[in-house]
């Protein structure tokens, strides 16, 4: 059975983070992260997200975002 869908709270402040398994490189070339960054824009436009601070490293990332009220 899936799980229900998140919800956006108006205002909310979100923690999003990510590890790839086995220490595998996520980010091994600067275009990945190019591309990851640009992807994290179009999500942040589409769903109202500011991100206040995020960091990218070779195998994951972090990033905090808050949802535009």
């Amino acid at each position: 059975m899936p799980r229900k869908p998140r919800l956006f709270v108006s205002g909310g402040i979100y923690h999003v983070y990510c590890r790839t398994h086995r220490g595998e490189m996520r980010f091994a070339q600067q275009r990945d992260a190019d591309s990851f960054l640009e992807s994290v824009s179009e999500v942040s436009s589409v769903h109202k997200l500011t991100v206040l601070g995020f960091a990218l490293m070779s195998n994951h990332y972090l990033c905090d975002a808050a949802h535009k009220k």
